[in-house]
């Protein structure tokens, strides 16, 4: 085996505990600390099976860990040129907003003030793309007026 996959991508040290407030106290928990690099494509997917395993257990929210591992993760990916595009046509700028939202197009309908039917259209090509729905996609969700008028073209 070589030394780049011995090694494990998370490595907890040892635990110390926390420090005393006053003098005779105990600290009630012992702290880890954690030191996450991912240097290759094998830590990379057992760093993966390690977040799913996380983010799936009860304490997931309370996990710092996780949070850690997902930096490493990303920056490993970054790193490697695993970064996708990002979206060019209205369809798939506005599913990266229901994604980042954690909404469903129902809820983003609402946003925009548009009915449904109307933003399924949009998203489908159906309709296009005019000046009042790009107003409120700029003031309502922030998006660059310069990525709305490269997708309006």
């Amino acid at each position: 085996m070589s030394k780049s996959t011995e090694k494990t991508v998370a490595q907890p040290k040892a635990p110390r505990t926390g420090q005393a407030t006053k003098p005779g106290a105990v600290a009630t928990k012992p702290v880890y600390s954690f030191d996450f690099k991912i240097t290759s494509d094998e830590q990379h997917a057992a760093a993966i099976e390690q977040m799913i395993a996380w983010e799936q257990a009860p304490d997931a929210t309370d996990n710092k860990a996780l949070a850690l591992l997902a930096d490493a993760v990303e920056a490993y990916e970054t790193a490697q040129g695993h970064a996708p595009e990002p979206p060019v046509t209205l369809r798939g700028i506005l599913e990266v907003e229901m994604f980042k939202r954690r909404i469903r197009q129902r809820a983003l309908a609402e946003i925009l003030e548009v009915s449904e039917p109307r933003l399924s259209e949009l998203m489908q090509g159906k309709r296009e793309l005019n000046m009042d729905f790009a107003r409120r996609l700029y003031t309502r969700l922030q998006i660059p007026a310069d990525v709305i008028f490269s997708i309006a073209r």
